[in-house]
């Protein structure tokens, strides 16, 4: 049996996602390392960036059909936002009556990468964005149907809660591999002993992977227990097989994989259409 029970817990805990059984994930829920709560005041307090309602100046609103409404702080100079980069953001979510529920500093980073226009958070963030640039600063309220919805989160969100989410672009991320088009980010790793996957490990994991039209198609976190696989079996999509070889005990990697190398012209029914790429954001906990 692979050592990574405790490792496992130590994710479970510091996620602290939903456990709901197997099944189709579809809510577009944000990021699952970004659950946690502020332990003071201070946490929230402390931060620097904050609301246009509470100190800045808005130089230009825009107002979606949708309900999305973007208000900008300062415009930046950088280029258009599009869907398949990363960002590196910093923000803060929070309800209408100013309780900040997410937000990076809440988890002691200066700033988080995003990948663009694959579910990693709410519909709205994926809408909004891509009418941003690097640089810009912006306020974006977010109505409850794009946001968390009906069921909100459990002691969090209430439901049908509108949300305002205060975002800074900082830049754009390259991959730190390029392997046949599988673009690989390795944006956390440990500081204990690493061990590096090779064709012959067997790999203990969690993830989710979504596609841009279906969401989390698949999560490990809410089936409550981690992946296993042993490297070569041929369980998994090439380009998944290809960036776990990069990969080392602790790290937390975002994988952007080409159709080609996952489902490729056929699609996987129901989840993947044809021809459709693919993201994974996935921890590795144990390697053997």
């Amino acid at each position: 049996m692979m050592n990574y029970f405790y490792i496992a817990l130590s994710v479970f805990l510091l996620i602290g996602c939903e456990l709901s059984g197997v099944q189709k994930d579809t809510s577009q829920g944000m990021d699952l390392d970004s659950l946690q709560l502020p332990s003071t005041e201070n946490d929230v307090q402390d931060t620097a960036f904050v609301a246009a309602s509470v100190t800045d100046t808005v130089v230009r609103e825009l107002t979606l059909d949708n309900g999305i409404r973007i208000s900008w702080l300062k415009e930046g100079k950088g280029d258009q936002l599009k869907a398949g980069e990363m960002l590196s953001i910093d923000f803060r979510n929070q309800l209408e009556d100013g309780t900040i529920y997410d937000g990076n500093h809440l988890i002691q980073k200066k700033s988080i990468p995003f990948f663009l226009g694959w579910g990693q958070q709410t519909p709205g963030w994926d809408i909004a964005l891509e009418y941003l640039r690097v640089g810009d600063e912006v306020d974006i309220f977010i109505p409850a149907a794009l946001a968390r919805g009906e069921k909100g989160i459990d002691g969090i969100v209430p439901p049908n809660s509108n949300n305002i989410l205060s975002i800074r672009i900082l830049n754009t991320l390259p991959p730190d591999y390029n392997d046949d088009g599988i673009r690989i980010w390795r944006v956390e790793e440990t500081k204990k002993e690493k061990k590096q996957i090779t064709h012959e490990s067997r790999v203990a994991m969690h993830y989710w992977v979504s596609t841009r039209s279906t969401p989390r198609f698949d999560n490990s976190y809410k089936r409550g227990y981690p992946f296993e696989l042993k490297m070569g079996d041929g369980n998994i999509v090439p380009g998944l097989y290809k960036a776990l070889l990069r990969g080392r005990t602790g790290d937390k990697l975002m994988v952007h994989i080409p159709a080609i190398e996952a489902y490729g012209s056929q699609g996987l029914t129901g989840l993947v259409k044809p021809n459709e790429d693919i993201f994974y954001d996935l921890i590795i906990l144990d390697v053997e």
